[in-house]
């Protein structure tokens, strides 16, 4: 009788474990179906680290392409040259190219050129390796710049809009970098070219080389003010990623800036606004060609003015339309750190030649520091000099 019984009970512990190693088996196999992998180049950069973040909350599992293995979800340019694209990549986004914003970056023609081949080079790379895939991956999407389209301050350009590109260098440069991720017309994968405005975020872009003079009340417009300046949101720029990578009925040029039109002159106030500061001080057209050279200070002295048309068309829903709206989030979150105390890890003022940083002073101090009741000992700037690595240590006295 005993015997019976456990006989019995065994037969009913390997019915369970048959149980449940088929139903495991079976979650398993629908998690690697649901999963579908992202692979992103230039995924630590301002834009892609937003990417890669916000993919984390959606069925796609993001996959960065970088020079070196620097974490487990890393995958390398040699691996990529020696293996080709994985099995299981759904889609790939291109944001790889040297910073082009960066006043830490001498605009000399060496950088100009490292800043057109880190675009063509890698877009040209991935193209190839995806004209060798017959299936995977299903799309294909590579960055580009409304600097595509001629600067001007009547015509309005749209995706479809038929352009006389200009001979100035970022007009030629979006030009090719298009042209390298060009598939030919029997691919089977969906192709979108995503052409980015002025990108506004906390953590970098025209915020980040900015935010300073304008939380110390010196901000101004640029120039005349005049100019279009076509901006775009971070969370809508990662936004239209996203719906391009999710809807298969999305391919073509969307162009990534905000429905609403404004000017330099406006945005300067809607900074202004949001930070509760006067934005009375100009800067003059010399010395943004100082700053950024002759050709990036164009950029933002002409602008041009860009519709979203297809953007919008393709079902896309923009989140940040209004200006003020914009910046007041951007400076809520700015907030936020001042409220958790985050430390300031990014310089907060730059010139050619000279980068000023503040040392062990968090966002709060910063805020303190404006409101006069930070403790002076703590006032401690870092000049690291352009021709040397080491690093001069100044009072507080130095003025900015």
């Amino acid at each position: 009788m005993t015997c019976k019984f456990l006989t019995n009970a065994e037969m009913c512990f390997s019915e369970r474990m048959l149980f449940e190693t088929t139903f495991t088996g079976c979650i398993q196999v629908a998690m690697k179906i649901a999963v579908q992998f992202v692979y992103i180049s230039g995924g630590t950069g301002f834009i892609g680290s937003a990417l890669v973040h916000q993919l984390r909350f959606t069925k796609f599992k993001p996959v960065v392409i970088s020079r070196k293995q620097s974490f487990p979800t890393t995958l390398t340019w040699d691996e990529i040259k020696r293996n080709g694209l994985p099995s299981d990549c759904h889609g790939i986004v291109n944001l790889a190219g040297a910073t082009i914003g960066d006043v830490k970056k001498r605009w000399t023609e060496k950088y100009k050129q490292e800043v057109c081949q880190s675009r063509i080079e890698t877009t040209s790379l991935l193209a190839q390796l995806l004209k060798n895939e017959q299936k995977n991956p299903k799309v294909f999407i590579t960055a580009s710049g409304i600097g595509y389209y001629p600067p001007g301050r009547s015509e309005i350009f749209t995706e479809n809009s038929e352009v006389n590109c200009s001979n100035d260098y970022f007009s030629k440069l979006c030009q090719q970098w298009e042209i390298a991720g060009d598939l030919g017309e029997k691919t089977i994968h969906r192709r979108v070219i995503v052409r980015i405005g002025l990108v506004l975020g906390r953590n970098g872009g025209a915020i980040r080389q900015m935010y300073l003079p304008f939380w110390l009340g010196f901000g101004g417009r640029m120039a005349s003010g005049e100019q279009p300046f076509p901006w775009i949101h971070i969370d809508d720029l990662v936004g239209i990623f996203v719906h391009a990578l999710m809807n298969s009925n999305v391919r073509g040029i969307l162009n990534a800036v905000a429905p609403s039109m404004i000017t330099n002159a406006e945005f300067t106030k809607a900074f202004g606004n949001a930070l509760h500061r006067p934005t009375l001080f100009p800067v003059p057209e010399f010395a943004l060609n100082f700053a950024f050279g002759k050709e990036r200070a164009e950029m933002l002295i002409q602008g041009q003015k860009v519709k979203p048309q297809r953007t919008i068309e393709s079902g896309y829903k923009f989140k940040y339309t209004n200006i003020y709206d914009a910046m007041k989030q951007i400076i809520l979150v700015l907030l936020e750190d001042v409220k958790n105390n985050a430390p300031l890890d990014q310089p907060v003022f730059q010139l050619p030649g000279l980068v000023i940083e503040w040392l062990h002073v968090s966002v709060r101090d910063l805020a303190r520091f404006q409101l006069g009741n930070m403790p002076v000992k703590q006032r401690i700037l870092r000049i690291p000099s352009i021709t040397s690595d080491k690093q001069t240590v100044v009072s507080s006295s130095t003025s900015l």
